[in-house]
């Protein structure tokens, strides 16, 4: 006899359900625990469970609109008595359907290098891997120098910077962002510009040597690094700096995800960036709904 789920908005009392499905996640523990009010009140996007006939919840996933029609796909847990039974796949078609509908340009989503199995059901709707990355902690530090902070004055120069910048394209045109990546376009530029969210290392001549885009939550314990480029020894000089940004700003610590590109990930060793506990690599796969024709996906039961 065939299953038959339901793929539901999440309410309050489906946290029970949530702590047991989380529980096999990692020997580590999961994130899911902690972010789940705020997922739930979240206006972004529909935070989503499956029922399963009368066993109840047996997955969970959100989905996460960011602005200029792209779509994050995060949190997908599947009860591990109930995997191979094509409810992840499900729920993806659900998403992508979801999107679509809402006007969406692109999806994207992360997994672990090692995860094969979400690495061909994703490949199967058509999505590709576009960057990579790995995680590298630095301690934040104290009376260091601080990073000059760029404003909207700096457009242009900034635009011309990132315009040839070999690691956004080895990022795939993207930057990271609360462990997510979205397009680092003229409008998010201006954006974090406003916000004295883009730092740089300036040359002798008043150059820009090495540039990077930074964000710190207030009361959070980490300041991210979302893309950094440059002069090699310019790009150390600015993650140095970076640590001491956390600091003033009450963090403790600097956190950079690092595409594959060797000199990069050297660049911020050198400047104290360690490999954290986990140390994996994320990769990063999109599919641009404007080039998928076949929009396959259904909502629905």
């Amino acid at each position: 006899m065939k299953e038959e789920f339901v793929i539901r908005p999440a309410l309050p009392e489906d946290r029970p359900a949530m702590e047991r499905i989380c529980a096999h996640t990692w020997e580590s523990g999961d994130y899911i625990q902690e972010v789940w009010d705020e997922w739930l009140a979240a206006e972004n996007g529909p935070l989503l469970v499956v029922e399963l006939d009368t066993v109840g919840v047996v997955s969970l996933n959100k989905v996460t609109r960011h602005p200029e029609g792209q779509f994050w796909l995060e949190g997908m847990r599947v009860d591990p008595d109930y995997r191979g039974r094509g409810i992840a796949r499900r729920c993806l078609d659900w998403n992508l359907a979801y999107a679509r509908e809402q006007g969406g340009r692109v999806v994207r989503l992360s997994t672990g290098d090692y995860n094969t199995t979400v690495h061909r059901m994703v490949a199967r709707v058509g999505m590709e891997r576009v960057t990579e990355g790995t995680l590298r902690v630095g301690p934040a530090l104290p009376g260091g120098r601080r990073p000059a902070i760029l404003g909207p004055e700096d457009s242009d120069a900034v635009a011309r910077f990132w315009r040839g910048s070999p690691v956004l394209a080895a990022m795939g045109g993207l930057y990271s962002r609360d462990w997510s990546w979205r397009e680092l376009s003229a409008a998010a530029l201006a954006a974090m510009l406003e916000r004295g969210e883009v730092v740089a290392e300036r040359a002798p001549d008043g150059n820009l040597a090495a540039v990077a885009t930074i964000h710190h939550h207030a009361g959070d314990e980490e300041m991210w690094v979302g893309i950094a480029d440059g002069e090699p020894a310019a790009v150390q000089s600015l993650a140095l700096a970076i640590r001491a940004g956390a600091a003033d700003a009450g963090a403790g610590e600097a956190r950079a995800m690092l595409p594959r590109v060797p000199w990069l990930r050297e660049a911020f060793l050198a400047a104290g960036y360690e490999p954290d506990d986990w140390d994996d690599e994320l990769w990063v796969y999109e599919l641009r709904l404007e080039q998928d024709e076949a929009g396959e996906g259904e909502r629905g039961h």
